[in-house]
């Protein structure tokens, strides 16, 4: 009798347990869902847009092989041409007439009299070239495309022979270019009017000749303006995507010109084609699967698994991919951009057109003087205030940092009186700090040569920087800093004189600043100069650079503390220095050892770093 009940308590657990599992199941099957449509809604249009792009590309090279071919096919008929005599041609050309013009008049296969001597494609052919027309519509009403090649006799040009073929063929070549049943595409010539349709229902846009840009411009059509935008960017010779609103859904257009013929090629999609596709696609895979019943429980765990995979890797990318792009392009000091972005601008802006560009080259005056009297904390909080005020009168993502005290703002479509306006103000707003900066202004039309406008920019900075020292009553300091600057290039031969020697024995001597990451080098080979530029001039990162590169693997656990300079400092204040010996992967062997040098303070970590040669084999 107990073990009835014991079994009967298990049955109806078993049953409560089954039950739940199925009514969670069935939960997880609609969040599983749910969140797949989300998720993959982006990736869904993403893929299908690159696709239609392929596609585009495809179109266009069939386009440009139809030009050609036709082209070509004029010039060996024009070869074989006799007077009063026109060649025949094989149906599947497609060739709708031939047409034989020379300065006599002109002459039709099929009898029909029309002057086309006027005609571009005729004269180009009257000048040597092969050239086309169209499609256009005839004098009879015929949507054509006309070919055009020079005839010779005697190996001069006596006419032309002309080949009329059927315009609408284009709308054939591009037919295809769709994803499964949605979208659809169009060819515009140079002045914007559509020439070729993919689908047969919207054939009236190349016979009423639909032009967007016309359409704009006559009724205001704010659709057949944001159409014409991104048909005029085709015909700049540019490929790309862009969306616009039309019938209160938004439409994405790929865009490709056709470099011979000065036409564009376009491919439309409508956003609720693409989210009805991809329901029914997330649809029949969950309802339509043969081995549903089987694999459901399967499924539902990978799904959790993928799902919580992917949300937690796109997170941890986002977040490395933003603490990356901080790194590289923004200053760690200031946090304004540095001078990886500052060269990434200087790219852009000669890439781009404005009516005016002016660049603003600053320097914060005496900061080499607060850091030797106050220290590099007051420095830095001298820059921090220098940035801050900058972006009260200036757009934050026109503000470079490209060297200690030095700083660049572009200025573009903007007023000069404006300019040095703003600049007072920024002048006004640092004197209750005790700070003031030099600069230098140059404008030009246009974006022209831009380093020679920073060049430009950097000489009138030079030039207000000695005013500024002249009018505080440093000529003085000025001559005392001409007189070292003189004494520092005796010893600088001295000491170029001195390491030739001592180059074979040392692969490197640096005094590092601990507190900021700065460096100075008594001895530095080429190749970690050029390390140490990509750094953006900080020690640590160059040198953890140094050590993936050239350094054996199992050497690199090693560099990783040093690079951490809370290690060494701490390594420093328990032992006179640090030492150790790497093997470089040329098989080398080197001696590093970091001591602290005679100025070495806490609020002053300066350190001497001595990479030295070892000539012997381990």
């Amino acid at each position: 009798m107990e073990e009835m009940n014991v079994r009967k308590q298990a049955t109806i657990l078993g049953g409560r347990i089954g039950f739940m599992f199925l009514i969670a199941s069935a939960f997880l099957i609609f969040a599983a869902y749910f969140v797949l449509s989300q998720n993959f809604e982006n990736l869904l249009t993403d893929y299908t847009i690159q696709l239609v792009q392929a596609m585009l590309n495809q179109g266009v090279a069939t386009v440009e092989y139809e030009l050609q071919d036709g082209q070509d096919e004029a010039e060996l008929l024009a070869d074989s041409f006799v007077e009063a005599s026109f060649p025949a041609v094989s149906s599947q050309l497609d060739v709708l007439r031939m047409v034989y013009v020379s300065e006599a008049g002109c002459v039709s296969s099929d009898g029909r009299q029309s002057d086309q001597r006027d005609r571009e494609d005729i004269v180009r052919a009257f000048g040597g070239e092969t050239a086309f027309y169209g499609p256009y519509f005839n004098e009879e009403g015929e949507y054509v495309i006309c070919y055009s090649a020079p005839v010779y006799q005697d190996g001069r040009i006596v006419g032309v022979l002309s080949i009329e073929k059927d315009g609408y063929h284009f709308c054939d070549l591009i037919q295809n270019i769709r994803f499964v049943n949605s979208g659809e595409a169009y060819i515009i010539n140079a002045e914007g009017t559509d020439i070729a349709v993919s689908r047969k229902e919207h054939i009236d846009w190349v016979n009423d000749r639909y032009n967007a840009r016309r359409l704009a411009q006559e009724q205001n059509d704010s659709t057949a303006r944001s159409v014409m935008e991104l048909e005029q960017k085709g015909l700049y010779g540019e490929t790309g995507v862009g969306t616009y609103y039309w019938d209160n859904g938004l439409c994405y257009v790929a865009y490709a010109p056709v470099p011979s013929a000065g036409w564009v090629v376009l491919a439309g999609l409508r956003q609720e084609e693409l989210d009805t596709m991809m329901q029914s696609v997330l649809y029949a895979s969950v309802t339509e699967s043969p081995a549903l019943s089987i694999s459901i429980v399967v499924l539902l765990l990978l799904t959790v698994l993928i799902i919580y995979w992917i949300v937690t890797s796109m997170k941890k990318s986002a977040e490395m991919n933003e603490k990356l792009n901080v790194m590289a392009n923004y200053d760690p000091l200031t946090g304004t951009l540095n001078r990886n972005s500052y060269h990434a601008m200087l790219d852009k802006l000669g890439n781009i057109k404005c009516r005016s560009l002016a660049c603003i080259y600053a320097d914060a005056n005496g900061l080499h003087e607060i850091n030797n009297r106050l220290g590099h904390a007051a420095g830095d909080k001298m820059l921090k205030t220098v940035v801050d005020i900058f972006r009260n009168s200036f757009s934050q993502n026109d503000i470079f940092r490209i060297g200690g005290d030095e700083f660049v703002i572009f200025c573009q479509d903007m007023d000069e009186q404006d300019i040095y306006q703003r600049l007072n103000s920024v002048r006004q707003e640092l004197k209750p700090y005790g700070y003031s900066i030099s600069v230098g202004v140059k404008c030009q039309d246009g974006n022209g040569n831009i380093n020679a406008l920073v060049n430009m920019a950097e000489e009138a900075m030079q030039q207000n920087k000695r005013q500024y020292y002249r009018d505080n009553g440093k000529e003085r300091l000025m001559r005392e800093l001409d007189h070292k600057a003189e004494q520092m290039a005796l010893y600088k031969q001295d000491a170029d004189t001195f390491l030739s020697v001592l180059a074979p024995e040392y692969s490197g001597v640096y005094f590092v600043d601990l507190g900021c990451d700065t460096v100075r080098h008594l001895f530095i080979p080429a190749y970690f100069a050029e390390i140490l530029e990509e750094a953006d001039e900080a020690f640590s990162k160059a040198l953890s650079i140094y050590a993936r590169r050239l350094v054996m693997p199992e050497y690199l656990p090693q560099f990783e503390k040093i690079c951490d300079y809370s290690y060494v400092k701490t390594q420093l204040d328990n032992d006179s220095q640090i030492e150790f010996m790497y093997q470089k992967k040329d098989d080398s062997w080197v001696k590093l050892q970091i001591l602290k040098f005679r100025s070495y303070t806490e609020e002053s970590p300066e350190t001497l770093w001595i990479f030295s040669n070892l000539h012997f084999s381990l």
